[in-house]
């Protein structure tokens, strides 16, 4: 079988699912396995395609041929063990989620969030990004993303569905596009990526409504023109750097710089250019590498799911866990000199898996991202009505994109997720939990039975029926 066939047949499952998700009315937007596909999109089916040819004369035909099978099979794995059930059962098992919402903790937490994040992208009193600072400060400087949860936080206590707050929302709303924006200026794709999603997720959820097609294929759109703009800002020589200077560039983009960020085309076309720093280079590497020429890391990179709360001015000699093991195999399988301090390039989920174990790593990374974002999406089903669950969810789901296209699936938390948007998580769960009113009175705590429709609490049932569209809370939890 051609090589080329396993990535149609890769793109092939991800379009059938999608039928039969809108067929039986099961489509959600927001669940994490369309961000998911995206990312498992660009890179294992257009990044084949498009890169087909330096793939085989640098890696040969067998090994290509191996990948994309490898990047088949991962897939219906990971979809079998998404929908085998075991993220309803350990979601019914996890603590309830608060019905209060505390006013108060947004409104006095939201202005200082807003002020370090505005700090953290060097707009307000940061400085340059390249300017040389001391380690408290860079530390300080390590949170942009919390501009973005002030956002989120805002526009779901405007939203809430017993005591609307209008100014909350619009100033939600406004914080989460000045935010965008900063990012773009930045050169930054993930974060204006994230602003947009997350927005658009607060909009929605807080509704218990879902988009139309058309406002889904507008914010496709506005997240693929928001990376290319961030990217072509980067790399641009022929504007000023300031904000006159990228008014002028984004009204003289070229649309067609869509295709080259999303791998689909390229600005100038090299037949001799190496694609090995791109994530489908990568995973070919890793394939080619380890563990003949290099050995596994044994899932070494999990260990800072702890690590990563010591800041280095306490711990100064503190290792990246893993990245020796993923330095080796770069110095040993690149085409080109790597030296030890090599860093950059992402290498995927497969490329990861197959340096944390190779074929068991593998099967074991993929069930273990299914089970993870599959209980987590069924949790917020269940509590879905009220606000610390929309706003949970409208900052978490786009992290299944994250997942599959950086150097380790939980690079989201390490770098961004566990100090800006964790701790805010956990303290609006406890503070709505032990300290704020519960939104209805008479309202239970308990989740309902996902075998029986979802009935919402009295004091919601007048919105719900007004809204239009399909709604979360009034559907069962898809199996």
């Amino acid at each position: 079988m051609d090589d080329l066939q396993y990535v149609y047949a890769t793109a092939g499952v991800m379009a059938l699912y999608f039928a039969w998700q809108v067929a039986t009315k099961r489509f959600d937007p927001f669940a994490p396995v369309w961000m998911f596909f995206v990312g498992y999109v660009q890179v294992y089916v257009i990044q084949p395609i498009s890169y087909r040819e330096w793939a085989v004369a640098t890696r040969g035909e067998e090994l290509v041929q191996w990948a994309n099978l490898r990047a088949l099979l991962a897939l219906i794995w990971f979809l079998m063990v998404y929908h085998a059930g075991f993220g309803r059962l350990l979601a019914r098992r996890l603590p309830a989620s608060p019905r209060g919402w505390s006013v108060g903790t947004v409104t006095a937490l939201s202005p200082i969030l807003v002020v370090w994040g505005l700090y953290c992208a060097g707009i307000f009193g940061g400085g340059s990004a390249q300017e040389e600072m001391s380690p408290e400060g860079a530390l300080l400087r390590s949170f942009p993303f919390v501009m973005m949860v002030a956002a989120v936080l805002l526009m779901t206590t405007g939203r809430r569905l017993d005591a609307p707050r209008p100014a909350y929302f619009h100033a939600g709303l406004a914080l989460g596009g000045l935010y965008v924006l900063i990012w773009m200026f930045n050169g930054k794709r993930s974060h204006s990526l994230i602003g947009v999603l997350s927005t658009i997720a607060s909009i929605y959820i807080t509704r218990l409504k879902r988009p139309s097609w058309g406002v889904l294929g507008t914010t496709a759109f506005l997240g693929a023109l928001v990376v290319a703009l961030a990217i072509g800002w980067r790399n641009n020589q022929n504007y000023e750097r300031s904000f006159s200077g990228f008014a002028e560039y984004a009204s003289e983009f070229d649309l067609a710089q869509i295709l080259v960020s999303m791998d689909i085309a390229e600005e100038e076309p090299d037949q001799g250019a190496s694609y090995e720093t791109k994530e489908y280079g990568g995973y070919l590497l890793m394939l080619d590498t380890v563990p003949e020429k290099s050995d596994y890391d044994y899932g070494a990179s999990y260990l800072r799911i702890f690590s990563t709360y010591i800041p280095r001015i306490i711990w100064p000699s503190k290792p990246l866990y893993g990245r020796q093991q993923w330095i080796d195999a770069w110095v040993a399988g690149s085409e080109f000199p790597r030296e030890d301090d090599f860093t950059g390039p992402a290498i995927g989920i497969l490329g990861a898996a197959q340096l944390n174990g190779g074929l068991i790593g593998t099967i074991i990374v993929l069930a273990g991202a299914a089970i993870f974002l599959r209980t987590l999406y069924d949790y917020f089903l269940l509590y879905a009505d009220t606000p610390w669950a929309q706003f949970f969810w409208s900052i978490f789901f786009f992290n299944a994109w994250f997942m599959v296209v950086t150097d380790d699936p939980l690079i989201w938390f390490y770098y961004n997720w566990a100090f800006s948007v964790f701790p805010i998580v956990v303290l609006t769960w406890s503070v709505s939990k032990f300290f704020a009113r519960p939104e209805a009175e008479a309202g239970s705590n308990e989740p309902h039975d996902p075998s029986e429709p979802y009935e919402p609490h009295a004091e919601f049932e007048a919105h719900v029926r007004a809204a239009r569209g399909p709604r979360f809370a009034t559907e069962r939890i898809p199996s």
